[in-house]
């Protein structure tokens, strides 16, 4: 108690007198210089550590997703205008506008799936080349948990319907009997 520099004790009573000790921890030896760790709040601070980091990590995505709907609808609107007289031909030759926009939307989710699926194949590659260290600092590796699977879905669901969104609202500006005139 009077120590100049911090002692730690380890207590490990019989299973079947653990809470009495970590009570008599608590109510007698705890005090604003001791302090007790029993495994009850050891547990609640690490399920409050991970609740914390799991909303820093959507707060970034949050942010990331602005940035990419942003990014996205500057991109899509050079892109609409670079195919504005394709859009123009095949809305005058009977395709609807539906059907356009499902092009469009079927276009930019292939493209999404194609990059989402790299990026996890890298991911997990890089994953299992650092698993010795993972498993050293008492991590588990499981690919089949779908919450990190979860976090990265934000990022491309947000393209795909950045880039529908945006050339969905320029077909209803698009004007295909001008787009023919000029051509």
């Amino acid at each position: 108690q009077y120590a100049g520099i911090p002692e730690h004790a380890l207590v490990i009573p019989v299973e079947e007198r653990r809470a009495g000790m970590e009570a008599w921890l608590e109510d007698n030896i705890a005090s604003s210089r001791v302090s007790v760790t029993t495994f009850p709040t050891a547990y609640e601070a690490h399920r409050d550590g991970g609740r914390d980091g799991l909303r820093l990590i959507a707060l970034t995505e949050a942010i990331m997703v602005t940035v990419v709907i942003i990014g996205l609808s500057i991109l899509n609107t050079i892109y609409f205008a670079q195919r504005r007289d394709e859009f123009g031909i095949l809305h005058a030759v009977g395709h609807s506008r539906p059907r356009l926009l499902m092009r469009t939307l079927r276009e930019s989710v292939s493209m999404v799936s194609v990059a989402w699926l790299i990026g996890a194949i890298l991911c997990v590659a890089f994953l299992f080349y650092q698993s010795g260290s993972v498993a050293r600092m008492g991590s588990r590796l499981d690919l089949f948990d779908p919450t990190p699977w979860l976090f990265t879905l934000p990022i491309p669901l947000t393209v795909a319907l950045a880039s529908v969104s945006t050339i969905g609202r320029m077909l209803t500006k698009l004007d295909p009997v001008a787009i023919i005139e000029t051509r």
